[in-house]
């Protein structure tokens, strides 16, 4: 796990900032700059080089989840020439887990990831033959352990590299886990049986909320709406909040859906947190938005849940 590492100055104060819901859509996601176009990736059917990364087992309760080494997918990543992008690999030479607009930490496995597995997984969170998608997944760790439980689950995030070797890899490298637990012959398959799995229960899409928010769901048709929607650590920047709340209004099942945002209370240096999405949320008046479990070890973090109004 891992803190976050600016290397820009704020131009905030370094208070808690509130901001208000968009106006329009229109205005929120109108053409005024260029931004990361929505791409579904399919794994291939070659996908050896997927899982090549060394590999990590993490603890969360009595749950094992694995996940491939930042160290070894940096190292990998710096001789492919056939990588979608260097963004990966120029965050590193940078030492930093930000660069606006081009990197968005999705690499690292962070810590409050890790408190929303913990969270589902003490509260029995029903999710088996549910749809999830999680938001900004990075490591996507909340989403696999939705996964082992029964669900089918999307996952999404700003870069391709992210997706095509951290989210990609720890989705295989954890069903393939769960089929080997299950210890029986019928179970035991091939790595194309494990590949036809992964495609069949998982999606994974890439590019700016702003471009991917009408692409994964042109036709909001219903039964492609989500049960639950996961997110963490995405709402450290006040900018990025009325984007974040119109794509889990926009594709939440309707009532019954429910989002969880794991985040820390407020992040110093780029002012968001979750106070500042809170208002958001409760300014729109269309979800309740309560606050299910805090963390104070450390900066203090939160669990966020919204159900849609009751009224």
């Amino acid at each position: 796990m891992a803190d976050f590492k600016f290397n820009f100055a704020s131009t905030e104060s370094d208070e808690e900032t509130n901001i208000s819901p968009c106006e329009t859509e229109t205005e929120l996601f109108s053409p005024r700059k260029e931004i990361r176009q929505a791409k579904e990736i399919v794994i291939p059917c070659n996908f050896s080089s997927y899982v090549s990364s060394g590999v990590e087992e993490m603890a969360i309760g009595n749950f094992c989840i694995k996940h491939v080494s930042e160290s070894n997918v940096e190292e990998n990543l710096k001789g492919k020439q056939e990588c979608s992008s260097q963004d990966i690999v120029t965050a590193a030479k940078n030492n930093t887990d930000l660069i606006p607009l081009v990197y968005e930490g999705g690499l690292k496995v962070w810590e409050c990831s890790v408190d929303l597995v913990e969270y589902l997984m003490e509260s029995n969170v029903e999710c088996e033959g549910k749809r999830v998608l999680e938001i900004g997944c990075g490591a996507g760790l909340p989403g696999i352990f939705t996964l082992l439980q029964g669900a089918e689950v999307d996952f999404q995030d700003y870069n391709e590299d992210v997706i095509e070797y951290v989210t990609i890899p720890n989705v295989l490298l954890n069903l393939e886990q769960l089929r080997e637990s299950k210890a029986c012959e019928s179970d035991s398959g091939t790595t194309f049986d494990l590949l036809q799995e992964a495609r069949k229960r998982c999606r994974f899409f890439t590019g700016d909320w702003e471009s991917v928010v009408d692409f994964i769901n042109p036709d909001l048709v219903e039964e492609k709406m989500y049960d639950l929607i996961l997110t963490s650590e995405t709402i450290y920047s006040v900018d990025s909040h009325a984007k974040l709340y119109y794509f889990i209004k926009r594709h939440l099942k309707k009532p019954y859906g429910v989002a969880y945002v794991a985040a820390k209370t407020y992040y110093f240096g780029v002012g968001g947190g979750t106070r500042s999405f809170e208002n958001v949320v409760k300014m729109d008046g269309v979800f309740d938005i309560s606050v299910c479990k805090v963390y104070g070890d450390g900066v203090q973090r939160e669990i966020l849940c919204m159900t849609c109004h009751a009224g």
